[in-house]
């Protein structure tokens, strides 16, 4: 996506618009690991929030997965590998806040970007209610907005977000940098449907800060190990160019993302399950973050979305047997 330097008007929190007007006002400056599914087959899609999954072991109430032992020995199996993978290119594993100041996030431009996703924190205004009132508003469902403090921080919707502020106002050496983060992400999407599309849902980033060419290296390597990986488990992706889902399709910016992608999915019968994504300078220059001759760096990233590759891998197997056991042969095709 290209990156845009001049920084347009903000929605107003005034403003009321439907979830088809946020998507064509919304101005997308860079591209993160939003693993979105635009082209959606209907029967992924659910009128209800409240869902379980089809497969045993799963329920995702209203976007809050529960999984049982076979799906979290998967999902474990699964992290270990692309671990595995990162620590082989010489990452080094990192592990960043749950929660992220709001003033912060401000900054990278996500209210800006995604508001309708967004999700905050707040704490209870202990001199506005008592407990009495805080609990019968708890049991009925939603506390009283007026009983709340202001919300100063925020539950990230990517994981590369806290990677960026790790690295704020510091020098990249010439080497570069390569960071792994499993991250805690949320969103408050439109609808929720088993482990496809969550509120909360774990994503394991690979994450290359450095020269353009370090960064483009690593999206050429990270894009390798995809389909490598996707070949010997035996799980049939397509790979599509992409562009956000927020982003307005028929502007200048997106004549550009035509002629040079900056976002590559990796989708399991249409839905996204992996991508590759280059930010030029973009989180460089927010973050403060150098290279050696003081210009700033460029950034990419890989991302896994942890709970869409259980469901990919359930569905296309049949069970979690099955599943486990082409991972665990996959591991050993991708040591040897």
């Amino acid at each position: 996506m290209l990156l845009r330097r001049k920084t347009p008007p903000l929605l107003r929190s005034s403003d009321r618009y439907s979830n088809d007007q946020l998507r064509r006002r919304q101005r997308t400056d860079f591209s993160v690991e939003l693993i979105e599914d635009r082209d959606e087959p209907a029967a992924f899609r659910t009128k209800e929030n409240h869902v379980t999954d089809t497969l045993s072991g799963v329920r995702a109430h209203d976007g809050l997965p529960a999984l049982g032992p076979a799906p979290t020995r998967l999902a474990d199996t699964l992290d270990r590998l692309y671990t595995d993978w990162a620590r082989s290119m010489s990452a080094t594993p990192l592990t960043v806040p749950p929660l992220l100041p709001i003033s912060d996030l401000a900054r990278l431009g996500v209210y800006e970007n995604f508001p309708q996703l967004a999700l905050v924190s707040s704490s209870l205004n202990v001199d506005a209610a008592t407990p009495d009132q805080f609990t019968r508003d708890a049991v009925d469902g939603a506390l009283d907005p007026y009983h709340l403090l202001p919300a100063a921080l925020a539950l990230p919707s990517s994981a590369c977000y806290g990677v960026y502020l790790h690295f704020q106002e510091r020098q990249i050496s010439d080497a570069g940098a390569l960071v792994t983060v499993l991250g805690q992400c949320y969103r408050n999407e439109s609808h929720y449907d088993g482990l496809k599309r969550l509120k909360a849902f774990r994503m394991r980033e690979v994450i290359a800060l450095g020269t353009p060419e370090q960064t483009a290296a690593h999206l050429e390597r990270s894009s390798s190990f995809i389909e490598q990986l996707a070949k010997a488990i035996g799980l049939p992706v397509e790979r599509h160019a992409a562009s956000d889902p927020f982003y307005d399709q028929t502007g200048e910016r997106a004549a550009f993302q035509r002629v040079v992608t900056v976002k590559h999915e990796y989708r399991y019968a249409g839905m996204a399950i992996a991508s590759v994504n280059t930010h030029h300078k973009f989180f460089g220059e927010r973050c403060s973050i150098t290279l050696a001759d003081g210009t700033a760096a460029s950034t990419s990233c890989l991302g896994f979305g942890l709970e869409r590759w259980l469901h990919a891998l359930g569905d296309h197997f049949g069970g979690w047997d099955a599943a486990q056991q082409a991972v665990e042969n996959a591991a050993g095709v991708l040591t040897t």
